[in-house]
């Protein structure tokens, strides 16, 4: 999955906000939605950083169920240590 590009997208006053990026730099994402949301500038606030990062976060979550999904060679997914006994 690395160098897949993503995107993320935010509907906010009628304005389209379009952040793309690479698998691998989240963290740069991140840090670029923290300037946005400090700079008095720019429209995107820090609700908005927040509903950006939880988008992101919720892709990786699933990503990273589907990648145990495939490793463990299970249909539904993985065991939770508890339900594995």
């Amino acid at each position: 999955m690395a160098n897949d590009v993503r995107q993320l997208t935010l509907i906010k006053k009628g304005q389209y906000y379009l952040f793309r990026y690479e698998s691998g730099d989240e963290a740069s994402l991140i840090q670029t939605l923290i300037e946005k949301a400090e700079d008095p500038e720019s429209p995107l606030d820090w609700f908005d950083a927040a509903v950006l990062s939880h988008q992101m976060g919720h892709r990786m979550a699933n990503e990273m169920q589907a990648l145990l999904k495939n490793k463990l060679g299970m249909p539904g997914g993985y065991k939770k240590a508890a339900d594995a006994t």
